[in-house]
């Protein structure tokens, strides 16, 4: 590890770190709570301060490392992004506080009651008060029992037409706004259907198997590479994953128990023989108490966590940018079907509710058919 000094447009000065992807000390730097990866210089930053030098000598102080005397110049301010399409510094987005009345404070802690007993998880929990927020914020001088149709439609038409909301956000809108009428409110049908953006017709994003063997084939990391390839072997979620508790795993059965998943529902999944051997490695060598995969401190290992694993190995690897997480689940699930897996077990493995949903793998072999030679078109005639 190599330890410099790196300066900003600004003049803010920064430690910066040269560390191997995927080492122990690169973990270190990660698990700092201020930090920043310049894509430029290939560095970590971290604000230059004495708090920070003494925060840092306990977590790094005990691994080697080298302090050079070069000094880096950074183009931009960490903390803010590069616009690829513009090629302009944007600052990040600002968080704007909503003081609301007395009467849309207890409706909200009304909510949050009736999300508590229906037992939403966290993030939806979280989600559905961001939202709800923002939309009695919109209507501060009004009661909330009082707003009508009329009055979510004009909320939408604002956020749609003034702060360009996408779509998915927009969905997000409606579902909180209907969770607080039909379940805080009791009202019989709170129907805004007509609210709802059209859905796009797109297909999921894959990867071929020669580019899924190049992603999975470039971490070096124990821990990482049982993270990568169990979620690809599995078509898990990213936050089945970093729910699975060490005795989900049943390797004398060779299954995965999924419990309580997107919809709360359980499922059982195939769990791979040829991890067997890779994941008994990573058990033995890590010995996890309670979670299959836990933070350095204990307890579950972070979402955030493992999207940077994978971001690491697309950048090594070389296959599409664009690649996440969820994108392992959908190429896990279009292998099955093209290597002839029948669609109601592949529903089964994936979790979903309705074979529509699954269906649109089918969509992806369709078009793949194209490229199909017919035996005709070999023979010499």
């Amino acid at each position: 590890m190599e330890v410099l000094k790196a300066i900003d447009p600004g003049k803010n000065t920064y430690f910066a770190f040269r560390v191997q992807a995927g080492s122990q000390e690169m973990e270190q730097i990660r698990s700092c709570p201020v930090r920043y990866w310049n894509q430029q210089c290939k560095v970590w930053l971290i604000p230059y301060s004495l708090t920070n030098w003494k925060y840092l000598t306990n977590k790094i102080g005990h691994l080697p490392y080298q302090v050079l005397s070069e000094v880096i110049y950074l183009d931009s301010t960490p903390g803010r992004y590069v616009d690829k399409a513009k090629s302009t510094i944007k600052q990040p987005k600002q968080v704007i506080t909503i003081e609301l009345s007395a009467g849309h404070k207890l409706a909200i802690m009304r909510m949050k009651e009736q999300l508590v007993l229906n037992r939403y998880q966290f993030n939806t929990h979280r989600t559905y008060i961001a939202c709800i927020i923002e939309f009695f914020g919109y209507f501060n001088h009004m009661p909330a029992n009082e707003l009508e149709y009329e009055d979510i439609k004009a909320f939408m038409l604002y956020k749609i037409n003034v702060d360009g909301i996408a779509e998915s956000t927009q969905n997000g809108l409606i579902n909180a706004i209907k969770f607080y009428y039909e379940k805080v409110e009791k009202r019989e049908k709170f129907y805004v259907y007509d609210l709802r953006p059209r859905k796009p017709k797109q297909l999921p994003g894959f990867l071929s198997k020669e580019d899924t063997v190049r992603l999975l084939s470039v971490t070096a990391n124990i821990k990482h590479r049982t993270i990568l390839q169990l979620i690809y072997s599995a078509g898990l979620r990213l936050g089945e994953l970093t729910r699975l508790k060490v005795k989900d795993i049943n390797f004398d059965m060779g299954i995965i128990q999924i419990k309580c998943a997107k919809g709360k529902k359980d499922r059982i999944t195939k769990l791979a023989k040829s991890i067997i051997p890779l994941l008994r490695q990573y058990l033995d060598e890590y010995k996890p108490s309670y979670y299959l995969f836990e933070g350095q401190t204990g307890g579950k290992y972070s979402e955030r966590s493992v999207q940077n694993i994978l971001h690491q190995a697309v950048l090594r690897s070389g296959v599409d940018e664009n690649t996440t997480v969820h994108t392992l689940r959908h190429t896990f699930a279009t292998h099955l079907i093209l290597d002839g897996m029948d669609l109601r077990i592949v529903q089964e493995l994936l979790g979903h509710s309705s074979i529509k949903t699954t269906t649109i793998y089918t969509h992806i072999t369709d078009q793949m058919k194209k490229d199909v030679i017919s035996p005709l078109d070999q023979l010499d005639l």
